[in-house]
């Protein structure tokens, strides 16, 4: 699609910077500001719509080479989010935080002592406020450079105390940085646990202990005790008991009301992770799906994952009135169209489990392709289980072979990969549904397939 990031950068526009857009547009003297201006009035426009009306603008241009209405093409798409992403970056900038920031930086290179000393003042007077770590050290820094330049008795004195300061936030910044990348890392680690390069990164116990005990922050010592229960995700002993201590941790810390949501709604994610992989009790998922929906909306984190978890077990559970309601008052808010293949699941889920129908099929055929693992995978077992019911046998041996091949591939992923190997088996008759080689039950999903 030509034109694509263009399209992008005007759906992603809020109605502030929209209607500033346009106005811009209206004062300006080039001329291209025109047909721009006329794109943006036209805000609702879907991919297809903004291609028509692309294409009638370059028609409109009565260019007769190809070549070179291509080339006028790309330069004025160019131009247009050129004038968008300058409108976004100044308004960025022109929050004070950020104002006085660049301004104490811009006069310390100019080397004017008066203008810096007052700008710097101020950002780190902001950077407080926000608690933006890399802008104090900034901030300090300018400070340092400009008091040892003259070092009176005075200014000595302002050196050690904002020395004391740079130094402790230098260690929060590290711990910051350290326990953000354990977070991603160790995230990553439960859907590779094989990957040889997790195992490389991942702390022992005694380093975990020893960086929790090294840093001040609170914050940072909660998302190295998630991490560390994510790399023991595989182990179910350890992986529980880390579960417990962090529960606890977060409830008895003293952190705001906010930071403490945020952790609350990590801690509630990876509980539903391992209920996914060792069939945790489906109430107490629900509870726990239901709780991090109530964080997400207070918050305004609209997470399609989260949401959908929720959705997807009130249907095993068979409570249709909550899924609807929910459906009904939330779908828009967290399911666009990037998301859709969540909801064709759902309600395939949904007919299947009040009908027992074929109906359910239709949207199974695309939903088994899904880029989600997760929706691709439960995609294939309930297709699969719907033709059994239909005692088409044949075709069940080409779907259960076609979904083998698919875990082949994906067999490093082990949260997905080894249950619905179990299942898969079941079909084949091989194994009995009760039994599994690992002690842990299977996820209440997975129980609907017994055959």
């Amino acid at each position: 699609m030509k034109g694509k990031r263009l399209f992008q950068l005007i759906q992603e526009l809020n109605k502030t910077e929209h209607r500033q857009l346009i106005n811009a547009c209206r004062l300006s003297a080039d001329k291209r500001s025109v047909s721009l201006g006329e794109l943006l009035r036209k805000r609702n426009l879907t991919e297809i719509g903004f291609e028509k009306w692309f294409a009638a603008l370059a028609k409109s241009w009565n260019i007769a080479s190809a070549n070179e209405q291509d080339k006028k093409q790309r330069r004025w798409i160019d131009f247009a989010c050129k004038e968008i992403e300058t409108l976004l970056i100044l308004n960025q900038f022109s929050a004070s935080r950020k104002r006085h920031r660049e301004l104490a930086e811009i006069f310390d290179k100019r080397n004017h002592e008066e203008l810096t000393g007052y700008y710097n003042h101020l950002a780190l007077e902001d950077a407080t406020i926000n608690k933006n770590l890399n802008a104090l050290i900034t901030g300090y820094d300018i400070s340092l450079r400009w008091l040892g330049r003259n070092q009176t008795k005075q200014n000595i004195a302002g050196i050690g105390a904002i020395l004391e300061k740079r130094k402790a936030t230098t260690e929060l910044s590290y711990h910051d940085a350290m326990s953000y990348f354990y977070t991603v890392s160790s995230a990553l680690y439960i859907d590779n646990p094989d990957e040889v390069n997790y195992r490389k990164i991942a702390p022992t116990r005694h380093q975990f202990i020893s960086l929790r005990s090294s840093t001040e922050d609170e914050y940072s010592k909660v998302l190295y005790l998630l991490a560390e229960a994510r790399f023991n995700f595989y182990h179910q002993a350890s992986f529980q008991e880390y579960l417990k201590i962090t529960g606890q941790t977060i409830e008895n810390c003293e952190l705001n009301e906010r930071d403490k949501q945020q952790l609350t709604r990590s801690f509630l994610y990876l509980r539903i992770t391992g209920g996914l992989y060792y069939g945790f009790e489906l109430k107490k998922m629900i509870a726990d799906a239901e709780a991090m929906l109530a964080i997400m909306l207070q918050n305004k984190i609209y997470d399609p994952i989260g949401f959908f978890f929720l959705l997807f077990f009130l249907l095993i559970n068979n409570d249709f009135d909550k899924y609807d309601a929910l459906m009904k008052k939330y779908k828009t808010i967290f399911f666009k169209n990037e998301n859709v293949d969540y909801t064709l699941f759902l309600e395939s889920l949904k007919i299947y489990l009040k009908e027992g129908s074929e109906k359910a099929l239709n949207n199974l055929q695309k939903t088994c392709y899904s880029k989600s693992l997760y929706v691709a995978a439960w995609s294939k077992l309930l297709e699969i289980k719907i033709h059994a019911s239909l005692n088409d046998k044949r075709f069940v041996q080409v779907l259960t072979d076609r979904a083998k091949r698919f875990i082949k591939t994906n067999n490093g992923h082990r949260l997905i990969a080894e249950p619905v190997v179990h299942v898969l088996n079941a079909f084949d008759k091989k194994i009995d549904m009760g039994s599994r080689k690992n002690t842990h039950k299977l996820f209440a999903y997975y129980s609907l397939f017994g055959i």
